[in-house]
C-alpha cells in the first residue's frame, strides 16, 4: 500500500490483475474465457478476445514501435505480454467497443442501477481535471455544462486506445492505434468539435 486507507486514490494496474484471478477462482473458468462468455460474446463482440500473440486470428493488426536505431518501425511482440490479464490486453475493434457500451448502458451486461454507479464518481480528487475522478472501472471528467464524460483506455508498447460516453449526447467515441499514437491528444479535438 502506498497510502492509509482512504486517504488518495492511485490507480493501480495489480488490482485489476489480482481481480481477474479472484473471478477465476470463483467461476472455476480462466479470466479471457469468462470474458468471452460474459461480456464479448453476450454483446456480439465477435473480433474481440485475449489472443495470444502467436495466435492471432486473421485480419488481426500487428501493433508497432518506432525504433530510433533503425529509423524504422518493428512489432511489439517482445515488448508486452504473450497474452492480457485483468489489467488489460484485450484484442478489440471500434464496432466491438461501440457494441460494449451500447449493451452496458442498456443494462444488458450489469443492472442499469449498477451502470448508474458505475459512471458516477466514486474515488479521486478531480486534481488532474484531464484524467478527472474515478468511478467503478472507468475515468469520470467533470463536466460542469451538464452531466460528467466517462471513458476508458489503455497503452502498451506500440498501441493506445481511448473510448468515451457523453451522456448529454449519447455519443461514444473510439480511438484506437497499432503505432501507440497520442489517442489522447485526439479525443481532446473531438470534444472541442463536437461537444
Amino acid at each position: 500500500m502506498m497510502y492509509p486507507r482512504g486517504e488518495k486514490f492511485p490507480y493501480n494496474n495489480s488490482g485489476y490483475v489480482l481481480l481477474a484471478m479472484i473471478i477465476e477462482k470463483v467461476t472455476g473458468t480462466y479470466f479471457d474465457r469468462y470474458l468471452q462468455e460474459s461480456v464479448f460474446d453476450k454483446c456480439g463482440m465477435a473480433s474481440t478476445g485475449y489472443y495470444e500473440l502467436d495466435r492471432l486470428p486473421a485480419k488481426c493488426a500487428n501493433n508497432y514501435i518506432y525504433c530510433n536505431e533503425t529509423n524504422d518501425y518493428r512489432t511489439n511482440i517482445f515488448s508486452v505480454d504473450v497474452k492480457g490479464t485483468g489489467a488489460g490486453g484485450a484484442f478489440i475493434t471500434v464496432r466491438d467497443i461501440i457494441r460494449f457500451w451500447t449493451d452496458l448502458l442498456e443494462g444488458n451486461i450489469i443492472s442499469k442501477a449498477f451502470v448508474s454507479d458505475m459512471l458516477s464518481k466514486q474515488s479521486g480528487d478531480g486534481g488532474d481535471a484531464e484524467e478527472g475522478d474515478y468511478g467503478y472501472g472507468v475515468w469520470i471528467i467533470d463536466n460542469p455544462d451538464g452531466k460528467d464524460f466517462a471513458y476508458f483506455q489503455g497503452c502498451d508498447p506500440g498501441v493506445s486506445f481511448l473510448s468515451e460516453y457523453n451522456p448529454n449526447n449519447e455519443m461514444i467515441s473510439v480511438l484506437v492505434s497499432n503505432y501507440g499514437d497520442n489517442v489522447w491528444r485526439e479525443m481532446r479535438k473531438i470534444r472541442e468539435a463536437l461537444y
